[in-house]
């Protein structure tokens, strides 16, 4: 809030003040000028005195309002957009495919040592069949055999399907879980490096603000057998629905937008909150050194999305199937979805 008073006295008074909670201060500058009329000004060393007070708090103002400005423009551009308690209420009863929409994260690819990854596929075919695994090559070349993103790096990556489940777990606590699939895990050998098939995945929580809305308030994301768990306004970079269209969302370092930007390891797909590009031994890629980058991007649409719990024949199919090593399918993720942690 900017308050600006105005009296005129004798001699007249301008007092200014900011009070503002993005500012984290408050303050307040009162410059009373001799200016009621030029017979104030006995000297020139009053005029000097005055014109020097003068500039000193237009230019002090000027700061205000610039400070003000930008902070207030960073609080409105940074805040997630919240769904009202009816609006949430609808999209629970309908599938739960717009909610999952809402928050859903931008998925991030890179090749290392030009060998490209292997890149999400379906896990079924249309027959309802379970894809055949990718047979294992030995490191570097971690996308033999398997889909690759097939288009030059700096490109957003072809579509692929998102298996998602959602549940209300409480009065005030939703969970949306992301379910990639992919025909193979890292390189040979079989067992120490790599495994056939692999799923991958990331949750998104929703908390109760308040009694009237809700926000996305935590993001799990899968590293193998565990999660890393961040809150929302942690996430290294984020944007808003309106910049779903521009090259990997728009620029990074954006926090506490709507979407989170996800990156997937690219020998072995744990999912991460940072790119590093600084290891890429085969080692590594079974550690949090994993390589990641961003060569590639893709941001699915709401006709990729499948809903996979068990109520479904897509997942009672998938769970259905021996996935081998790559035990997460999901509809056991969303057997404990409500306990992951």
């Amino acid at each position: 809030m900017i308050r600006c008073t105005a009296r005129l006295s004798s001699p007249p008074r301008l007092q200014v003040s900011a009070v503002g909670s993005n500012l984290k201060a408050s303050w307040q500058l009162e410059i009373i000028y001799r200016l009621h009329r030029p017979t104030h000004l006995d000297n020139r060393a009053d005029r000097s005195i005055a014109s020097s007070i003068a500039t000193t708090m237009r230019l002090e103002m000027r700061s205000l309002s610039t400070l003000v400005g930008t902070s207030l423009l960073l609080g409105l551009a940074s805040a997630v957009t919240p769904i009202s308690n009816n609006d949430m209420t609808t999209l629970l009863n309908a599938g739960g495919v717009d909610l999952a929409v809402a928050a859903a994260p931008m998925w991030f690819f890179g090749q290392s040592q030009n060998q490209p990854p292997c890149y999400p596929t379906n896990a079924t075919n249309a027959q309802g069949q379970q894809t055949p695994a990718a047979a294992l090559c030995n490191h570097p070349n971690v996308g033999c055999h398997c889909r690759n993103p097939g288009v030059p790096i700096t490109n957003a990556g072809p579509a692929f399907p998102v298996y998602y489940t959602y549940q209300q777990c409480n009065a005030a606590e939703i969970r949306v879980a992301y379910n990639l699939f992919y025909e193979k895990d890292g390189v040979n050998p079989a067992g120490t490096f790599g495994h056939a098939y692999d799923w991958e995945r990331v949750i998104v929580i929703w908390a109760q603000q308040g009694d009237t809305t809700w926000v996305p308030s935590k993001l799990m994301l899968s590293q193998h057998s565990g999660y890393q768990t961040l809150s929302w306004a942690d996430i290294q970079n984020t944007f808003n629905t309106a910049d779903a269209g521009l090259p990997r969302g728009g620029d990074n370092g954006l926090q506490n937008r709507d979407h989170a930007k996800v990156y997937v390891a690219w020998s072995k797909h744990a999912n991460y909150n940072t790119r590093n590009t600084g290891w890429n031994d085969v080692l590594s890629q079974q550690l949090g050194n994993a390589f990641r980058s961003q060569d590639w991007w893709y941001f699915p649409t709401r006709g990729d999305y499948l809903r996979a719990d068990r109520s479904t024949t897509l997942g009672s199919t998938i769970a259905g199937y021996n996935w081998g090593d790559a035990t997460s399918y999901p509809a056991l993720v969303h057997d404990t979805l409500c306990s992951a942690s």
